[in-house]
This record gives C-alpha cells, sequence and structure tokens, in this order.
C-alpha cells in the first residue's frame, strides 16, 4: 500500500527513509540575472567553542546555503572535522537559510538535533558577511498518536522548516508508546529551539475518530508548540464492521471499507478492508495503508457520461462530481452470535446535481468461516419520471500489502482481483446477477491516465474492456452488469462479494464459498431479522473541518518533496 501511500494524504514512512540519504542529487542552484556577486563565511561552532570537539574524529557535515526566495539550495560543502568552516562565494543579493546536517552516531551520543538551521535569515548583498552558525543540545517533542489513550506506531511525522517548505528539519513516525520518534530510531524526536517549522502528518486512522483537528499551521519550537499529539477515540463503524471472517470489512453507504472521513455518522473511519486477521485479534487502528483495499464501492454509468457514486473519485476521473450517494444516508444493523452481523444503508441521489432519482437499499452480511468473504446486496429503484438504462458495479482501487505498485491484476469470469506480482494475498471482487457482465476493465495510476467521466461510463458498458494488467503498478478497476433498463418505479437487484486469500487458489475457493451463499439467500426471507438483536438508526453529515478529509490517489507518493 502506502502511506501513506496516501496520506494521503503523507508522506511514506518508506519515502522518509529515502529522504534521509546524503548522496541524492542535489537541486541545481538558483541562476540570477545579476552581475554584482557576494559571500558568506564562518564556522559551525558548539557548546565547546568549535562543533568538532563534540563529535567523533573525521565526522561529516553536510553544510547548504538555502535561498529563500526559490525554496532551493544555492551552495552545498561537505566539510569535514576537525575542519568545521564554510566559505560560500559568488552568492547572489537575496535571503538565504544556513543549515547543517550532522552524522546520526553523533547527534545520538551528544543530544544534538540532526539537523540545526540559522534561526534568522543572512542577508547578503556585494559586502561579504561572516555568519557563524551554532549548534547547541535540542529538546525533545511531545505528544504522540493516541487511540483511547492508547499509544498506536507507524504513523509518519514530517516537520518542514516553514520559511523553505521542501527542506525538512526532521523526520519520522510514532513509536509503539505512541511518541515520535526520529528516523533512526532515536527516542523521542529531539528539535532545534527557535526554528519555525510546519507538521506534515495525517492524524486518522482506520477504526477510530479524530477527537482533536490537527493543526497545520507554522509554529515555532518550543515557544508556540512543544507538541504534536494526535488524539483519537473508536469510531462508531468498529460496531457494525463485518468480523465474523478473518476478511474484516466495513460497509459505509456506497463505500467499502470508509476509508475516508466524509462518510460516517461520527466522522470517523472504518477498519477499510483488512486480511488476514486472525480470530482472536484486532483490526489495526493505522493509518490508510493499514487497509488491502485504498477505495471501492457502488459505481453506476449512464450514458454518455453520467457517474454516480458513493465514493470521492477526483483523482481516478477528471472533471468529476461523482459522490452522488451517501450523505442522507440512514443505517440500521443487527447483530446475533448465530448469524453474525446484517448491515442495512438507504440512500438516495436525491441531492446530488445530477442525480437520475436512483434510491438504493444496501444490505451486507458476514461470511460464513472458515471462507473469507463479505456479501454485499445492492436494490436500485428508479424513483424518477421516466425510465433509466443504467450500468451498475464495482470500483476498485486494491492497495495489496505494503507496496502499492508491485500489484497485477486479471478477470476471472465474474470475480475480479489484484494480487503481489509475486503472489501472496490476493482482493477481489465477485459481482452475481442475473444481467450479463458488461464491463471489466483495470486502469493504472502513479503514473498513469485519469479516466474522463464519458471514458469511465463506455468503461462500465463493455465498449471498451481491458481485462488484466499482467505488469506490476498502481492498479484499479471497475466491473459492472448491465445495460439495465428501470421502468418508473421499477428495481433491480445484484450482489458483490468481498473477497480475499493468502494465495489464489484461496482466494478462488472462497469466492466460490461466496457464490453458494447468494445462491442459498437469493429469494429468501433474511434470517437474521427474526433473531433479537442491537439496531441502531444514523445519518452522517458532511463535515466541513480540515482534518476531514476524501482520500486521494494523487497522494499516495507523498504530497510534496522533501530536501
Amino acid at each position: 500500500m502506502s502511506l501513506q501511500r496516501w496520506f494521503s494524504l503523507a508522506v511514506a514512512v518508506s519515502g522518509v527513509a529515502a529522504c534521509s540519504q546524503d548522496d541524492r542529487p542535489l537541486p541545481t542552484a538558483p541562476s540570477f540575472d545579476v552581475t554584482t556577486t557576494g559571500s558568506i563565511t564562518g564556522s559551525v561552532v558548539g557548546p565547546g567553542g568549535d562543533v568538532c570537539n563534540s563529535l567523533s574524529p573525521n565526522a561529516v557535515l553536510v553544510m547548504r546555503l538555502i535561498s529563500v526566495a526559490r525554496d532551493a539550495v544555492a551552495g552545498s560543502q561537505n566539510l569535514v572535522c576537525p575542519n568545521s568552516s564554510y566559505s560560500f562565494t559568488s552568492v547572489e543579493p537575496g535571503d538565504y537559510l544556513l543549515r547543517v546536517q550532522l552524522p546520526i552516531n553523533d547527534v545520538v551520543a551528544a543530544g544534538f538535533p540532526w539537523r540545526v538551521y540559522s534561526t534568522t535569515q543572512v542577508e547578503v548583498a556585494e559586502a561579504p558577511v561572516a555568519r557563524d552558525l551554532p549548534v547547541e543540545p535540542g529538546l525533545p517533542l511531545g505528544g504522540g498518536v493516541f487511540v483511547d489513550g492508547v499509544g498506536i506506531p507507524g504513523i509518519s511525522l514530517i516537520l518542514f522548516h516553514a520559511d523553505v517548505p521542501i527542506f525538512g528539519v526532521s523526520q519520522g513516525a510514532s513509536g509503539p508508546d505512541g511518541g515520535w520518534d526520529e528516523f533512526f530510531e532515536r527516542t523521542p524526536m529531539v528539535l532545534q529551539s527557535g526554528v519555525r517549522m510546519v507538521p506534515s502528518v495525517f492524524c486518522e486512522l482506520l477504526g477510530a475518530r479524530l477527537l482533536t483537528p490537527q493543526s497545520f499551521e507554522p509554529f515555532v519550537f518550543p515557544d508556540q508548540a512543544s507538541a504534536i499529539t494526535c488524539n483519537l477515540t473508536q469510531s462508531d463503524a468498529v460496531k457494525y464492521s463485518h468480523d465474523r471472517t478473518r476478511l474484516v470489512v466495513t460497509p459505509g453507504p456506497g463505500d467499502i471499507g470508509v476509508t475516508s472521513s466524509n462518510v460516517l455518522p461520527d466522522g470517523g473511519l472504518g477498519w477499510g478492508v483488512q486480511f488476514p486477521v486472525n480470530p482472536g485479534e484486532r483490526p489495526q487502528h493505522r493509518d490508510i495503508t493499514g487497509s488491502q483495499l485504498f477505495m471501492g464501492g457502488l459505481i453506476i454509468g449512464i450514458r454518455p457520461d453520467r457517474i454516480l457514486s458513493g465514493l470521492e473519485l477526483n483523482g481516478y476521473i477528471l472533471p468529476c462530481d461523482c459522490r452522488a450517494f451517501g450523505p442522507e444516508g440512514k443505517l440500521r444493523y443487527t447483530a446475533s452470535p448465530a448469524y453474525g452481523k446484517k448491515v442495512t444503508w438507504q440512500y438516495s441521489d436525491a441531492g446530488f446535481s445530477h442525480g437520475a432519482g436512483l434510491k438504493v437499499v444496501q444490505k451486507s452480511y458476514d461470511g460464513v468461516p472458515p471462507a473469507d468473504y463479505v456479501l454485499f446486496r445492492f436494490t436500485l429503484t428508479n424513483s424518477g419520471v421516466a425510465p433509466l438504462t443504467i450500468y451498475p458495479g464495482m470500483f476498485a482501487d486494491w492497495d495489496i500489502d505494503d507496496d502499492f505498485l508491485d500489484d497485477v491484476g486479471a478477470t476471472e469470469g465474474r470475480l475480479m482481483y489484484m494480487t503481489n506480482a509475486d503472489g501472496g494475498v490476493a482482493g477481489g471482487s465477485l459481482i452475481i446477477s442475473d444481467a450479463p457482465v458488461a464491463g471489466t476493465s483495470f486502469g493504472t495510476l502513479n503514473p498513469g491516465d485519469v479516466r474522463t467521466p464519458e471514458g469511465t461510463v463506455s468503461e462500465l458498458a463493455g465498449d471498451v474492456t481491458n481485462p488484466s494488467a499482467p505488469d506490476p503498478g498502481d492498479h484499479n478497476y471497475v466491473q459492472s452488469i448491465g445495460p439495465i433498463t428501470l421502468a418508473v418505479g421499477g428495481s433491480t437487484q445484484f450482489w458483490i462479494a468481498i473477497v480475499a486469500g493468502e494465495s489464489l487458489d484461496q482466494l478462488r475457493s472462497n469466492a466460490a464459498a461466496a457464490t453458494a451463499d447468494v445462491a442459498a439467500r437469493r429469494g429468501q426471507p433474511d434470517v437474521s431479522d427474526d433473531v433479537a438483536a442491537t439496531t441502531v438508526i444514523a445519518s452522517p453529515q458532511a463535515s466541513t473541518s480540515k482534518a476531514h478529509r476524501a482520500i486521494s490517489p494523487t497522494c499516495k507518493r507523498g504530497c510534496g518533496a522533501l530536501e
């Protein structure tokens, strides 16, 4: 998956580690169309005078001269102790920051920050400028990531310098106790006092609700803020998530997994689609990378270019005002030891600007162990004023395991799935209906083409097919049935089974079990309706909080560069 695949939305932990290497190519120095230049000279000084007195012999100091106006490296030098003096000549007029990156082993021993900046900008004109860069022991960053007071590890944090936003101050992730650890495993993270910085962290976690929105405003550490805290509580979605088998799935209104925080009544996230969750284990409170399904759910195509969905599909389809279902949804669920959970969502496209008059009753059911699947039954009713021809189905962006760029996909009859290029876990969806299969089409992002509304309808209608994705990449797919013409007041029904397996053979076996379960249920009353059960009715409200967002595939690689 990513972080972050994400974050989301956020920079992936693996990407963070890569950004810490000193041997990466440097950005090209800025070019100014002027004739006068200046210079900056000085030394890196420490508590005992020369900083090298506090470092190992032959320690390497990585110096950067950073142009504030250009947000770019204007000069670089590697100083080897005992030499701690720098000299940048032919410096164009402007404002600059000095930065030194210290050896990791030495910063741990001495308690220094990993990176140290000049706390005021250096103004360069024609006259030479002398400016030393002092290094002092840092202070620990407080806070961390907590769900109901329990620390959650593995949530990425990057701190950028507020004046030059692509340049990092420090980077790391929450540790076993939830507190912030640096990427080189120093606990806690140690920062330089007096630096104005901006945090990059996405506090939203699967199965949880954020209690206090995270601020992304610049702050001076530690005077204006000495801690960054993600404080969460368990989401209400945990109560009605399907967890009877090793496949844990949260059903939302047209949204399978609910990995976006503008869907559920309490503004929290679902568990996504987590597999395998062994008996007795709890699904993971973690970022979107903990879900095998990055985003998935109901999609309906209407010729020539109308898309109705329970998902925010911007980034996959452009332009796309596609989320027609969900904001007014009503929820009811029942649960019993004998039959598991049945979750009912009722929603329509009535409040959508391009609505077609469709009403939806979505029921989902626990699978039957030992097979790993969850069933969704969609009943669509035309409440409009004219007959309507539709192509309904499933949109899915599976990111199997931790690497979202190594997935491959295929179609086998009514089953579409993805797995890693080297095998292992597989996840997919099985569409079951009396109507014929219409569309089976894979797309690819990161890199790849973004769909258009008209092109997506063509895929859903089966005009264009792409039933496999044999090369590793970041794939997604649409599968559909149709055409189905609904008279005014007419209804149709179809099923989607979400299936997973630890191998392709296991996936196929679980898909067969899901098919048999649907066959047994079709035309039969819901037996769990006759069982004493818990019932809840709720309606989600659209959130206006900056912390509540729809996930986007464009941020799987990380939203922004880091130097």
